[in-house]
């Protein structure tokens, strides 16, 4: 796995077990924040893997690169974990803001 990716994820580990304090917000959005950013990073090294590379490419359009070749492999757990840390980052005042547990277990659908 990618250095920075798991450094993004130690310190979103460190967010959510307490290690870390925020003093203002939501501790649990912010882990989310920096687990989508290792799963950004670990979409491209997947991509490189399969051949197609696209470093100036949007998510969406690498996502579509996995989603074309990589059906059954690592690819789709990435894109899963990529869209669920996708909406526990963005805040809309109608929801409940991500839980740490769940956040959690999207962490771990990345290693």
């Amino acid at each position: 796995m990618n250095t920075a990716a798991l450094a993004l994820l130690g310190h979103a580990s460190a967010l959510l077990s307490g290690g870390v304090t925020v003093e203002s917000g939501n501790s649990a959005r912010l882990a989310a924040f920096l687990a989508r950013q290792a799963a950004e990073i670990l979409i491209d090294q997947r991509c490189e893997e399969l051949g197609a590379p696209c470093p100036n490419g949007t998510m969406r359009s690498k996502i579509s690169i996995l989603k074309s070749l990589d059906r059954h492999g690592p690819g789709t757990n990435l894109i899963y974990a990529w869209h669920r840390l996708s909406e526990c980052c963005h805040h809309h005042s109608y929801e409940l803001p991500p839980t740490v547990s769940e956040v959690r277990a999207l962490c771990a659908a990345l290693v």
